[in-house]
């Protein structure tokens, strides 16, 4: 995303910061200029405001595996699968099942092998 685009996103959540469209928009464009603190943040409060955003679940978890919280991440994404499902959203629940069983799978590999 240019950084335009995102200036343009974060002038209108300091207008609205309850809009969750414009939180989740915001908080992809922060994740992929790596400024991963505000991403979490911004993601933090559009899934404060508006729990059944299954999408917003999506990022969140991207955003802290992305930061090294695996723990964190996967705690997301398995409370963003429960809304996903509960809200009949299938594609953001396909997304975090297949990112939660990488994380979880590679999170077991390296424990493995720190114990040899």
């Amino acid at each position: 995303m240019d950084r335009d685009r995102l200036e343009r996103l974060e002038k209108l959540w300091a207008m609205d910061p309850s809009d969750p469209v414009v939180g989740l928009g915001l908080g992809t464009g922060l994740l992929e200029a790596q400024e991963l603190s505000r991403a979490r943040d911004v993601l933090e409060t559009v899934i404060q405001k508006k729990p059944g955003y299954a999408a917003a679940w999506e990022i969140l978890g991207k955003t802290l595996e992305a930061m090294g919280e695996r723990d964190q991440a996967i705690r997301v994404y398995r409370e963003g699968i429960a809304i996903s499902r509960a809200g009949g959203f299938l594609a953001p629940e396909k997304q975090m099942s297949r990112r939660l069983k990488r994380l979880i799978r590679t999170t077991r590999i390296e424990g493995e092998e720190s114990e040899r």
